[in-house]
């Protein structure tokens, strides 16, 4: 049994939902389920105690009286699965950080941390975060994590979270570890994608709302900083306006008050529609080039590797249909009237010439917030990039807003 750190566990957590959500192994029958199944022994220490008998029962739907002379469909398998994470890391998988594979008479999977990769270097840079889970009044479980110390950070949920994926890609990673070097970070997985529940009746703008008041109920018994950031921005805002006695500073990056959907203009709604039909044809689809297009919208100058790993993190982030489901009330979240109502200090940040919400929202957003403070920063990125300067000048910003001052 290998003594993994909880560094490791989250790297190959990561790794596995990549496998499964690939083309190679995704629609391949049991095999997505077997993978985790031998994944999850190895991370509880239980890999030593497989055999086919349990395999056959836990994996395969099999009674306990499954005779492996008889059913020999755990040697299938396994065999099946052996050669398929072959064919996984000699095609997509070749730069992948984690290499899983399966010896020959055994039924434990091998774990492989490639030394060198500039992912697995720069996850050591990330502080360690706890995941937990909350639930909320209608019954949904959320998960949450925290990391770093000091004066509490909330960021309210975006779409596109994985609260373990994107923990150390290389599209996110510098994102929680320069927050967490600075605050105590809190983050969480709407409902609907990530580790928080799939399976969920609501999702609306007021669900959003009430994952955030529960996740800030759960972890942040008095005043903290609150970070909206892109869809994140109008619900950081209502929340702001509805219990202004919780938020000590606001946030808000790249995220419009209202969306592209409130305002009933046609120019608006064709290109809404447009992208939604792309979402609808293309997320699940093996081949990227319906997903390359939303990549090419939050990262315009990212890296073959940043697009990769994004694209990665669409597919495991929420199904088809919560995909379709999150972007048809992102259109229509409206939280103008609210920003009126503002009354704590507001910072709002925008990429000068971002690809995908134009800076004049963010000038919208300031001039509806009293006494809002507009920054703004040099990039086309709507997700920073870790080299380029408006990252660092961004967390400066943040830093010297929230400063010293730290109201109970």
């Amino acid at each position: 049994m290998a003594a993994w750190t909880a560094e490791q566990v989250a790297l190959i957590r990561a790794q596995l939902e990549r496998i499964v959500a690939g083309r190679v192994i995704a629609n391949a029958g049991r095999m997505p389920a077997l993978l985790r199944h031998l994944i999850e022994s190895e991370l509880d220490g239980a890999a030593r105690r497989l055999n086919q008998t349990g395999i056959a029962i836990d994996v395969f739907e099999r009674g306990a009286d499954f005779d492996p002379g008889v059913d020999s469909i755990v040697r299938v398998e396994m065999g099946r699965l052996r050669n398929k994470l072959r064919e996984y890391y000699t095609s997509e998988g070749s730069a992948d950080p984690v290499v899983f594979s399966i010896p020959k008479g055994r039924y434990a999977v091998a774990v492989d941390m490639r030394a060198g990769n500039s992912v697995t270097a720069s996850r050591a840079a990330v502080p360690r975060q706890e995941l937990r889970f909350c639930e909320t009044d209608d019954g949904a479980v959320i998960a949450y994590a925290t990391s770093g110390s000091g004066y509490p950070l909330l960021k309210a949920a975006n779409w596109l979270s994985h609260l373990e994926y994107d923990y150390q890609s290389p599209v996110w990673s510098h994102w929680w570890s320069g927050l967490a070097q600075r605050f105590r970070l809190i983050r969480y997985d709407e409902r609907g994608c990530g580790l928080s529940d799939w399976d969920v009746a609501d999702i609306s703008a007021d669900a959003w709302l009430r994952d955030l008041a529960q996740v800030a109920d759960t972890t942040t018994p008095k005043k903290f900083a609150l970070l909206g950031m892109s869809q994140g921005v109008p619900v950081a805002v209502a929340y702001a306006a509805r219990f202004p006695e919780r938020v000590s500073h606001l946030i808000l990056y790249g995220g419009p008050l209202q969306g592209a959907l409130a305002s009933n203009e046609t120019e608006n709604a064709e290109r809404v529609a447009l992208l939604r039909q792309l979402l609808k044809v293309g997320w699940a689809e093996p081949s990227s080039a319906f997903r390359r297009v939303f990549a090419s919208l939050f990262f315009p100058e990212g890296s073959e590797e940043q697009f990769k790993w994004f694209d990665d993190l669409q597919r495991v982030s929420c199904s088809t249909e919560n995909a379709l489901r999150f972007w048809d009330v992102c259109g229509r979240l409206d939280a103008l009237d609210c920003a009126s109502k503002i009354r704590v200090p507001t910072l709002v940040m925008h990429a000068e010439h971002d690809a995908l919400i134009p800076f004049a929202e963010a000038r919208n957003t300031a001039a509806s917030i009293p006494g809002a403070q507009l920054v703004s920063l040099p990039s086309r990125n709507h997700i920073l990039l870790e080299h380029e300067p408006a990252w660092s000048r961004f967390l400066d910003e943040v830093s010297a807003f929230v400063g010293g001052s730290h109201p109970t």
